[in-house]
């Protein structure tokens, strides 16, 4: 059996703000950095609950969530390992915008990003299938990279995290919505012989 013990990256100053941040960089908030310190509390209290060992951490190439679990990583012993295909879905143009500052600049385009669902693609970014499909890539790669019987940390995004349960869970993009994500939130899917079970969202 292996373990995905996956967590969104701790808030950001985007967050805070609602900007639209995939492929942009962004710095962890003050609230952001209160989360790392309670995170930490909360991975320790997971291992000793459950014995657990980890033999992993996965990171996206964003700084965000490299710098969440750094210190977890330290305290491990454990090398980061950056995977770019864990990252968020690319908002293009409209990175470091708000969804109300592109209904009024670019209405059609809005009207647009509302009507197409999942294949509307951001001017010079990604589309949701697009991002779905590199996110299970990920996810392929960390389970065959990991050994049985093993638990890894992925760090990622909310939308990442998302497209990985729908594939583990679901195997359709279709249930990416039913899944809330919160900033510097445990999640935990076990996995065996195919099967996935989900055993704890947002601890």
């Amino acid at each position: 059996m292996k373990r995905l013990v996956f967590i969104r990256h701790a808030s950001t100053i985007a967050n805070e703000n609602g900007l639209l941040c995939g492929s942009m960089e962004t710095d962890i908030s003050e609230k952001g950095k209160l989360e790392i310190d309670y995170l930490k509390n909360k991975i320790e209290k997971l291992k000793q609950e459950g014995n657990w060992k980890f033999s992993k951490v996965y990171v996206s190439n964003s700084k965000r969530t490299e710098e969440t679990v750094k210190d977890i990583a330290d305290i491990e012993n454990l090398e980061i390992i950056k995977i770019k295909d864990l990252g968020e879905i690319d908002f293009g143009d409209f990175e470091g915008k708000t969804f109300e500052w592109i209904k009024n600049e670019y209405p059609k385009e809005y009207d647009k990003l509302c009507t197409e669902g999942f294949d509307y693609r951001y001017p010079n970014g990604e589309n949701a299938i697009e991002a779905y499909e590199k996110n299970k890539r990920a996810i392929e790669y960390i389970l065959e990279d990991m050994e049985d019987d093993s638990t890894a940390i992925i760090c990622a995004h909310g939308g990442s995290i998302r497209n990985i349960l729908s594939y583990m869970l679901c195997g359709k993009l279709e249930n990416h919505w039913n899944f809330k994500i919160e900033n510097a939130k445990i999640t935990v899917l076990e996995y065996d012989y195919g099967f996935s079970v989900l055993t704890k969202l947002n601890y």
